[in-house]
């Protein structure tokens, strides 16, 4: 007997999950539905701007980043070595430490 009411039970729990789960996408479509079209144009509008423009940015710009890869073993080195001296100089990294005004960083 408890294993029929148990059945019947999660029957009835599987059936609200899935009822309310579609009202809430219902309410969601409906959310979508209310947005005006211009605003959603615009929105794609400044998006497909920003995007022109990070593109133009990328291919004008001079100097990029390619670890010396393209130039060999000794561009890699170089790089290899760039890359050190940056960590170096940077006050928490390692290397000697900076002092000012008697605190340590």
């Amino acid at each position: 007997m408890s294993a029929v009411a148990l059945t019947i039970l999660l029957l009835v729990f599987t059936s609200t999950i899935d009822t309310t789960s579609a009202l809430s996408y219902r309410g969601y479509k409906q959310e979508m539905k209310e947005q005006p079209d211009d605003v959603l144009i615009d929105l794609i509008a400044r998006y497909g701007h920003t995007m022109l423009r990070a593109k133009d940015e990328l291919e004008n710009s001079k100097r990029t980043v390619d670890f010396g890869l393209s130039r060999g073993y000794s561009g890699a080195q170089e790089a290899k070595h760039r890359m050190a001296m940056a960590v170096a100089n940077f006050a928490g990294g390692p290397g000697r430490k900076r002092r000012f005004e008697g605190i340590m960083l």
